[in-house]
């Protein structure tokens, strides 16, 4: 053989050994597997109302506007988008002869869009959304009412 063709076999040799040594030390490194990861959610503290002052504009056979302040404890902003009255009666600051004969009614408030921050709270106003009726006791003059009520929302984030 003559010496060229030996030194060309040689640098291949050297040649696609320092590439197989590269890529075996390369894949060395490389590693597989599988497995799980966690997390885990909280959970969920009810929203609540809190006292709010309110503009006097109800009187018997008309309508008014309920304020609402509605507080969330959660690390979330929420949007509230129905404020249901509960079965539980309305009450006044009057007294009993109001509160048996408040007459005043709430109207459900569905499809609502209320951005309650988190860990914080908001005021709303609910136009129109009370009316008081005849039935009303002139007891019930200057009353503020107690409406008991459902908040529904979800997490705004």
């Amino acid at each position: 053989m003559d010496k060229r063709r030996i030194r060309r076999t040689l640098t291949a040799t050297l040649l696609l050994g320092a590439m197989l040594a590269g890529s075996v030390a390369f894949a060395a490194w490389l590693a597989t597997g599988t497995g799980s990861g966690y997390a885990r959610a909280i959970t969920a503290s009810d929203l609540s109302t809190d006292t709010v002052a309110t503009v006097a504009d109800l009187y018997p056979g008309g309508t008014g506007d309920v304020k609402i302040k509605i507080v969330n404890p959660n690390p979330y902003p929420v949007l509230v988008t129905d404020v249901v009255r509960t079965s539980d009666p309305i009450t006044s600051d009057k007294g009993a002869a109001c509160d048996a004969s408040t007459g005043v009614t709430m109207t459900d408030q569905t499809g609502l869009s209320l951005a309650v921050p988190a860990s914080g709270s908001a005021t709303f106003t609910l136009a129109g959304a009370v009316s008081m009726s005849n039935a009303s006791h002139t007891s019930c003059q200057g009353a503020v009412f107690t409406i008991p009520v459902q908040l529904s929302g979800q997490s705004n984030a």
